[in-house]
C-alpha cells in the first residue's frame, strides 16, 4: 500500500462531495423560498434540528478545540509543532464557518429564512458577531498561509509588524469561539424543564470544552491519515504519538467528569434502562470509550489511530446530536423526524467543510510531505 501513497486522489469522493453540495444548495433555496415550517420537521416544541445539532453544535465544538490546539502549538512555536498549529488553525476556521452557516440554516420555524437574514444583521446580533469573527479568522489565515505564495510580502516592513499580532489575534479568536460555545450552554440553561437534565447540568461547560479538545485531536489524526493516502502529506510522525496520548487523556477526563456528574445528580441509572434516552446516552459513552481504548497502546500505528479517531468523532457527534435533539424530545415529550431537505442541507455543509480542508491540504503548507516509504504511516504498523 505504501507505493500508492500520494497517488490516490479523491476520485469518486470528489463527485460525491459535489453532488452533496449541489443537493444542499437546492434544499437551501427551497427553505429560503418557502420557509422552514414547510421544509423541515421543526416545531415550537422541538425548535432545534439536525442542522443545529450536526453543523452548529459539532462545528462550534471543533472550532473551539481546533483554535485551542492552534494556540497551544503556536505558543510552543517550534518546528513540527508549528505544523500542528497550522493544521489546527485550518480545522478550527473551517469548522467555525460551517457552524455559522448551520446557524443561518436553522432559523425559527415560523419565519421566512431570507427575510430573517436581511433583518438579522444588527450590531448586537449573533450574525454580526460571527461576521467579525470570520473577518478576524480570514486575516489570521492570510498572515499564516499566503506569504509563501507572495514572497514580496515577507519583505515588507508593515507585514513583519503585522505578523507580531498573530498570536494575540489567535488568542482573541479562540476566546470568541469559546464564548459562542458558552452561549449554547446558556441556551440549554434557559430551556429549563423543556430540556432533559441528562444533557445539561452545572458541569456542561467543562464537558463541552473537554470534548471539543478531544474532537479536534481526533480530527487531526483522522485527517492526517486520509491526507497521506490522498496527497502523500501527513503530520510529522514524531508528534503523532504525543497527539494520540493527548487524545486518550482528553477522552478519559471527559468520560470521568461525565459519569461523576451523572452519579452526583442521581442520573446514572438512566444509562442502564431501556428507554430511548438511556440507550442513546449509553451509545455515546460506549463509542467514546471504545475509541479511547482503541487508541491506547497504538500511538505509533497511524492506521489504528485513524479508526480510533473515527470512533471518537462519532462519539462527539452523538453527544452533540443528543444535546440538540434527544434532550429536547425528552423534555417536550414529542418526537422529531428530519425531512429530506434537512439531511441535504446538514450533510452538504459537512461536505463543504471536508472539501475546503482537502483543498487547503493540497494547495497550502498544512501537512508535511511523506519523504520516503520508510517514514510513511503504513510502514510503522
Amino acid at each position: 500500500m505504501s507505493a500508492l501513497a500520494g497517488r490516490l486522489q479523491l476520485g469518486g469522493w470528489r463527485w460525491v462531495l459535489l453532488a452533496m453540495m449541489s443537493a444542499g444548495a437546492v434544499a437551501s433555496f427551497l427553505a429560503a423560498e418557502y420557509g422552514l415550517r414547510a421544509t423541515t420537521g421543526l416545531s415550537d416544541a422541538v425548535p432545534w434540528g439536525l442542522c443545529l445539532g450536526l453543523n452548529v453544535f459539532c462545528g462550534i465544538a471543533l472550532a473551539v478545540g481546533g483554535l485551542t490546539l492552534a494556540t497551544v502549538a503556536f505558543v510552543v512555536g517550534a518546528g513540527e509543532w508549528r505544523i500542528v498549529g497550522r493544521a489546527s488553525l485550518l480545522v478550527g476556521s473551517i469548522s467555525y464557518v460551517v457552524a455559522m452557516l448551520g446557524m443561518i440554516a436553522n432559523d425559527t420555524p415560523d419565519q421566512h429564512l431570507l427575510s430573517t437574514l436581511i433583518r438579522g444583521w444588527t450590531p448586537r446580533s449573533v450574525l454580526s458577531g460571527a461576521a467579525w469573527t470570520c473577518l478576524l479568522l480570514a486575516a489570521l489565515l492570510f498572515m499564516e498561509f499566503l506569504p509563501g505564495h507572495f514572497f514580496r510580502l515577507t519583505r515588507k516592513r508593515w507585514f513583519a509588524m503585522l505578523q507580531r499580532l498573530e498570536l494575540p489575534l489567535l488568542f482573541l479568536i479562540t476566546i470568541l469561539a469559546v464564548l459562542h460555545q458558552f452561549g449554547l450552554n446558556r441556551l440549554i440553561g434557559l430551556a429549563g424543564t423543556r430540556f432533559s437534565p441528562v444533557w445539561s447540568g452545572p458541569s456542561l461547560s467543562l464537558m463541552f470544552y473537554m470534548s471539543s479538545v478531544a474532537g479536534a485531536l481526533a480530527v487531526l489524526l483522522f485527517a492526517s491519515w486520509r491526507s497521506w493516502v490522498a496527497f502523500g502529506k501527513t503530520l510529522p510522525l514524531s508528534v503523532v504519538p504525543t497527539l494520540a496520548r493527548g487524545l486518550t487523556m482528553a477522552v478519559f477526563v471527559y468520560l470521568l467528569v461525565r459519569i461523576m456528574d451523572l452519579l452526583e445528580r442521581g442520573l446514572f441509572s438512566t444509562m442502564l434502562n431501556t428507554s430511548r434516552e438511556g440507550l442513546l446516552l449509553l451509545l455515546e459513552v460506549v463509542v467514546l470509550f471504545v475509541g479511547m481504548m482503541w487508541i491506547k497502546g497504538n500511538e505509533h500505528q497511524p492506521r489504528a489511530l485513524f479508526w480510533g479517531s473515527a470512533l471518537v468523532i462519532a462519539g462527539l457527534m452523538a453527544n452533540r446530536l443528543n444535546t440538540a435533539i434527544t434532550a429536547l424530545e425528552a423534555g417536550a415529550g414529542q418526537n422529531y423526524l428530519p425531512q429530506w431537505s434537512e439531511f441535504l442541507i446538514a450533510y452538504s455543509l459537512v461536505a463543504v467543510g471536508v472539501g475546503a480542508f482537502a483543498l487547503g491540504v493540497k494547495h497550502l503548507s498544512v501537512f508535511t510531505e511523506a519523504a520516503a516509504d520508510s517514514q510513511a504511516p503504513c510502514s510503522v504498523e
